[in-house]
């Protein structure tokens, strides 16, 4: 559900305890109790939007459980990931800026880099694969720039 719409449900509960509140004697339990509720609606749904709001931000970028799963087939972000993807797109593995989101354009880019320098090609990331592509002998990408989508290259 989007932020926009959760927002408009939270402000028709909202008003529609406050709608209730008026109707019942003042100084009653009802109402009181009806207050409580009103505040605590308003209180919860601000939460909500909050939180639907901080995950909407990140809909482009792969999930948490994805970018650090923690398994023998996790994929473990770079700590500066513009600054990889900015060395991918020099060694011509990517095109277009760097978006600092580590998602599907990156690990092909750095899949199709593991296979140019003769790594094992997976979406892990370790010490070992930050100094290759950081060294003056990383192989660049051939003539042909790389596209998002492509499975396989056609060999050199």
């Amino acid at each position: 559900m989007r932020t926009l719409t959760v927002y408009w449900i939270g402000l028709v509960i909202v008003l529609a305890v406050l709608n209730g509140i008026r109707v019942l004697p003042v100084g009653s339990r009802a109402r009181r109790y009806m207050w409580n509720m009103g505040i605590a609606v308003a209180v919860l749904g601000g939460l909500a939007i909050i939180a639907l709001k901080s995950g909407s931000q990140n809909a482009n970028s792969p999930s948490t459980l994805d970018a650090q799963q923690i398994n023998s087939t996790s994929i473990i972000v770079p700590d500066d990931i513009i600054q990889v993807q900015s060395r991918l797109i020099d060694l011509g593995y990517m095109i277009g800026p760097p978006d600092g989101l580590w998602g599907n354009k990156s690990r092909q880019a750095l899949r199709a880099f593991k296979a140019a320098n003769g790594v094992q090609v997976d979406d892990k990331w370790d010490s070992k694969i930050s100094a290759k592509l950081f060294s003056t002998q990383a192989a660049r990408q051939s003539a042909e720039p790389y596209h998002e989508g492509k499975k396989k290259r056609p060999p050199a």
